[in-house]
Formats: structure tokens, sequence, C-alpha cells
């Protein structure tokens, strides 16, 4: 599996998956944009053969990295969950380069209830000595996956990790704090949750408040995977946003 999927021609379009995956995550939005796009996809820090690192501010630097290395000054990016964090950083640190910004399943924190974020690094810190086979065989509803082919996806991604690099990342997500970028947001933006995945829903409707060009939608009968479990909702939203 190649750590960069670079197809198409065309305006350029980044997709940035979640924690513990990789990006194939993203094939039914590749198939779809790279006829009138070039797709890039890369493997975010901590997954597939990229190394971790310690933050999600590193892990944008990585992909604005990549991109600079295939030529690429200009781009859409879409991220869900992590990836959604890692999209947004970018957006807000160079909204220059960014011209269309989606954030699937992804809030600009995690938390910021000192209890919770406590309980959360206690958590966290148990990844350190479970490996990811074993999260495979969960359930896949309970990691957010409703439908068939986003359970598939979903435990053949994850048997592929390391506890260490899965704790790592889960210890960024859990660190970061992207809420000052918000309002400086001013590219188009589309933020999108799924309908069973009730956690997530309070939180992106308040970015979506704070961003001034944006739009929000729940994305119908999908959970966490929300691309995987709705793939033409989440595709036809996204070709609304890049045209």
């Amino acid at each position: 599996m190649p750590d960069v999927i670079d197809q198409g021609t065309g305006p350029v379009v980044v997709f940035l998956h979640g924690a513990g995956v990789d990006n194939r995550l993203w094939d039914p939005q590749v198939a779809a944009f790279e006829q009138t796009h070039r797709v890039i996809v890369p493997n975010l820090p901590g997954h597939g053969g990229v190394p971790a690192v310690t933050d999600v501010t590193q892990m944008a630097d990585h992909v604005r990295a990549v991109l600079k290395d295939l030529g690429i000054t200009r781009y859409a990016v879409v991220g869900l969950s992590l990836g959604g964090m890692v999209a947004l950083d970018m957006a807000g640190r160079w909204p220059e380069e960014v011209t269309h910004l989606a954030m699937i399943e992804s809030v600009p924190i995690v938390t910021d209830h000192p209890a919770l974020r406590a309980f959360g690094k206690l958590v966290i810190g148990m990844f350190r000595f479970v490996p990811p086979k074993l999260l495979a065989k969960l359930p896949a509803r309970q990691m957010g996956a409703e439908s068939t082919d986003a359970a598939r996806y979903l435990k053949q991604a994850l048997s592929k990790g390391t506890a260490h690099n899965t704790y790592q990342v889960l210890r960024a997500a859990l660190a970061y704090d992207g809420r000052a970028y918000l309002p400086m947001i001013q590219m188009p933006t589309m933020v999108l949750v799924g309908e069973r995945n009730k956690a997530t829903h309070a939180r992106a409707q308040g970015m979506c408040d704070v961003i001034v060009h944006s739009e929000f939608f729940v994305v119908p009968a999908a959970g966490h995977i929300a691309n995987l479990d709705a793939p033409e909702f989440v595709t036809t939203r996204l070709k609304v946003l890049l045209t």
C-alpha cells in the first residue's frame, strides 16, 4: 500500500483519514473524484509506513511537505475525525493555500473539561499495551461503522497498526485545540456528521456556527465512518462544495 495515493488531473483535493486506519478509507471518493480532480491521499504520521509524531500540528506539517514535494501549492482539503483536525490546522495556518475545507465527524477539540481530559489520558495510556488486532475483534458498530463495507474496512485497517502508533496518534488528538482558527476560516467550508453518532453533533454544529462561509449536514444512517457508511451522500455533498 503506498503512503501517498496520487491519481487524476485537475484541481487538487486532499483527503485525510482518521486515527488508526489508512488512506484506503477514501477509496469510494478517490474513484468518484479522479475523473475531475487530482486526488492526493496521504497516510498521516503514525499510519502505514509514516513514523508517528507527537501532535496534530506536526501531522499538518507532514501533509504540507508531501504536497510541496509534489509541486502543489493550492488545494482543497477534506478530513474525517483526526483528519478533520489536521485539515482545520492546515486551513487555519495556510489559508492562502487551502481553497475549500470539509470536516467529517470531526471536532476542533475533544474536550476542555479537566476531569474528562485526565480520564481521556488514562484511557489512551492503556492503548500502549493493547495490540490493534485485538481492537479489530470488537463489534464494528462500537468503533463507529454502521455498514457492512465500513465494518469490513475498519477491521482490516485496524489490524495493520501498532500499539505504539495508536497511543501516539490518540494522544495527539486529545491534546489538540483548533478553536482559535475557526473565526479565521474564510474559504467555503462544509461540516458533516453521521446521523447515528450523536456524540459529535453539538460540537460540530458549534464549530460550523463560528465559521463564516460554512454549511452543516447530517449524513443519513451513518456512524463515525460516514464516508463509507453513506459514500454516495458524502460524495455528492463534496462535489457541490468543490464545484
